[in-house]
């Protein structure tokens, strides 16, 4: 096995019930094709970031009102993730990423079309059921399509795409609504995403329909002493971020005085941070994950903190930002690969809980920033946002948190319930993916 598939959770995609397909080759361009899926839905979910203040003005709400673009969808993927996991067990498996493919593309054309905030809202809703389906069935539907030598390439790739256009997205809609306008954004991710639908009739084939997940399983998650720990802190540091990313726009107009064009440079230079966060933390995981992870919200609320404090200093302002991006680019990693170790290898659905809960953190992030940036303004946000990411973080430091197992000793003791055993993970089943807000959507 190579080094990248030892690093891939795809434990945690296995638990999706899409059934592997034996005895056939590996379809590396269906694999490609649900990861332009995954890159069209990221894109479309983080555009109103890099264009928050332009579309608030223009459809004539505040910058905190306008947050709720990046609210709504993290509040519906929450929502659809346990329901789709639950009531999708008979359904085909192309069919259904197909069909997230296709409502992604309505999304986008309706919100480029949207003449008022409820508009806007409604597609960004229907977007919202997309990242709760694809973080729930793309993952897995990409695995059943190759080898179990294969796997954790293949979540790779589709990893890629959703780095791709977290680097990509905040600094492109940035510059497409500088040059021309933020609709024009919109018509760009409509395009991506019916590439992404024409790529996937091309060539997925019929998956089948998948396993049986029973309902008690989703709750695995939230009552096992350790992947518990780990969600709490996860979603701290997911809830802190994006009380302060969501408006970092205007953050950087307001705290910095920058202009458009210098805050696109400066997102792009907090995506490639990210991107350095979210590869350091693929390799340190394996040996060092509480410390990964505990890492990780250390330097978001550092960070904040010293955001909240410095005004009109550009230089170490960028620099500020940039480490920002870099403890965020390595969340998502260490957050996988803690449930990977955390939660027993035979549990189904373990992955729809986990996905809801950060998109509520995600969710409940936004809108609390949002109302905190109307009252008090940025410094406001990001006192928050360095709380509670510091909050999260010191929580590791307790017995549940010291008792993450090592990589070689499968799932952790504590995470068992008293006369049951969990088995081993597969292979590939423990280390980073890539960054997925991750949303995780």
């Amino acid at each position: 096995m190579t080094k990248r598939d030892r690093a891939v959770p795809a434990q945690l995609a296995c638990r999706i019930g899409a059934r592997p397909r034996a005895g056939q080759r590996d379809t590396w361009p269906a694999v490609v094709a649900i990861a332009l899926g995954s890159f069209a839905l990221v894109f479309s979910e983080l555009i109103p970031v890099g264009l928050l203040a332009d579309i608030s003005g223009h459809l004539g709400v505040s910058i905190g009102a306008g947050g709720l673009m990046v609210v709504v969808p993290a509040v519906t993927a929450a929502v659809a993730a346990p329901l789709l996991t639950l009531c999708s067990a008979r359904l085909e498996r192309r069919a259904v990423l197909v069909s997230l493919s296709a409502m992604v593309l309505v999304s986008d054309v309706i919100a480029g079309l949207a003449p008022g905030i409820g508009v806007m809202l409604a597609a960004r809703a229907v977007l919202g059921v997309c990242v709760g389906g694809f973080w729930v069935f793309g993952a897995g539907a990409a695995i059943t399509l190759v080898s179990e030598q294969a796997r954790g390439t293949a979540m790779a790739v589709v990893s890629s795409g959703i780095f791709i256009a977290t680097v990509a997205s905040l600094p492109a809609a940035s510059l497409i609504g500088t040059l021309t306008t933020w609709r024009a954004a919109f018509a760009v991710a409509a395009v991506f995403a019916l590439v992404a639908v024409a790529a996937q009739l091309a060539a997925v084939p019929r998956l089948g329909a998948g396993g049986r997940v029973r309902p008690r399983s989703l709750l695995t998650v939230v009552t096992l002493p350790v992947s518990r720990i780990g969600l709490v802190a996860a979603g701290a540091i997911f809830f802190a971020n994006f009380a302060a990313y969501t408006y970092i726009g205007p953050l950087l107009h307001a705290r910095a005085g920058l202009g458009t064009s210098a805050i696109t440079l400066v997102l792009l230079g907090f995506g490639l941070a990210g991107a350095a966060g979210n590869f350091t933390a693929g390799a340190t995981v394996r040996t060092h994950l509480r410390t990964t992870l505990m890492g990780s919200g250390l330097l978001v609320a550092v960070s904040a903190l010293l955001l909240a404090t410095v005004t009109g200093a550009r230089p170490l302002t960028v620099t500020l930002v940039a480490v920002w991006g870099l403890g965020f680019g390595a969340a998502p990693v260490a957050a996988q690969s803690w449930m990977a170790r955390a939660i027993p290898a035979n549990v189904e659905g373990g992955l729809a809980l986990f996905v809801s809960a950060l998109q509520g953190s995600l969710a409940a992030g936004s809108a609390a920033g949002g109302v905190i940036y109307d009252a008090n303004g940025p410094g406001g946000a990001l006192g928050v946002a360095a709380a509670v990411a510091a909050a999260g973080s010191l929580t590791l430091l307790g017995r549940a948190g010291a008792s993450i197992s090592s990589p070689s000793a499968g799932p952790v003791t504590q995470a068992r319930p008293r006369g049951r055993e969990a088995s081993a993970p597969p292979q590939g089943a423990v280390g980073g993916a890539g960054s997925s807000a991750q949303r995780t959507g």
